[in-house]
């Protein structure tokens, strides 16, 4: 799954009113919640963002508790980056999951093989799997089948 970062961070309410605090705080919480969505679901998530905001104007790539974040090179964009993602597993044969409320780019992806969902639908398996993690939990610490609490 690969998820336009930026487009997710405006459309849910939650992380856009970290904007007015930090931009870094509202990309590191959507980080945090796509980490939970890829420990419990076993999905492999990348999250691109454009580097026009990012921290380098080369652009970088890390593995940040499961999700590979990539911060495009100045002068490219997020856009690009997953069109280009959608073509090396359309050539190579892969399927791609897409997350992005962008109309007209999701509509792009669509015709180059990839499977789009938008921010919405991506919050609610966000929630899914933050709500699996929980009750996985809960089960740990009253001894349940995950071991017993000591």
């Amino acid at each position: 799954m690969v998820v336009d970062g930026y487009n997710v961070i405006y459309a849910w309410d939650d992380l856009r009113a970290l904007l007015d605090d930090s931009l870094e705080r509202a990309r590191e919480r959507l980080v945090a919640r796509l980490a939970t969505l890829a420990q419990m679901t076993g999905t492999a998530v990348a999250v691109v963002f454009d580097a026009a905001r990012g921290p380098s104007p080369r652009g970088s790539e890390e593995l940040r508790d499961g999700v590979r974040v990539v911060f495009t090179a100045r002068g490219s964009t997020a856009d690009h980056a997953i069109e280009r993602m959608a073509y090396r597993a359309r050539r190579e044969g892969e399927s791609l999951l897409v997350a992005t409320s962008d109309r007209l780019h999701a509509d792009l992806l669509r015709g180059m093989g990839a499977a789009v969902i938008d921010a919405e639908q991506l919050r609610r398996r966000v929630e899914d799997a933050e709500r699996d993690l929980g009750r996985r939990l809960r089960l740990h610490a009253r001894g349940g089948p995950f071991g017993s609490a000591r």
